[in-house]
């Protein structure tokens, strides 16, 4: 009877270890499966981003839509008025104020 015990021990662990070894590679396979599926997904989305920057910097217009429009030769061209120039200082009396100053 004792014999019987154990040989059912080691044939439900034999059991145990096929179920558990057939989950598990289930389990790494799907993972995988999903890794795959992420790295094609992520490097298609990367590939459609970059098509369309490309396609968004290139000018699509016509030569006359980017010819610059002309003024009228009539029209007088306006100068703003300079700014007015700081007073030049005289040099020999900055030193002299600056050595009456300081004491020297």
């Amino acid at each position: 009877m004792n014999w019987l015990k154990v040989g059912a021990v080691v044939i439900g662990g034999i059991v145990v270890f096929f179920v558990l070894n057939s989950v598990v590679h289930l389990v790494v396979g799907l993972l995988t499966a999903i890794a795959f599926v992420a790295i094609v997904a992520g490097g298609g989305y990367v590939a459609y981003k970059i098509a369309g920057a490309r396609r968004r910097r290139q000018v699509k217009s016509s030569p006359e839509e980017r010819r610059v429009p002309r003024e009228p030769e009539s029209r007088s061209i306006v100068v703003p008025p300079a700014p007015p120039k700081p007073a030049q200082h005289d040099v020999e009396d900055e030193l002299a104020r600056l050595k009456r100053e300081m004491g020297g």
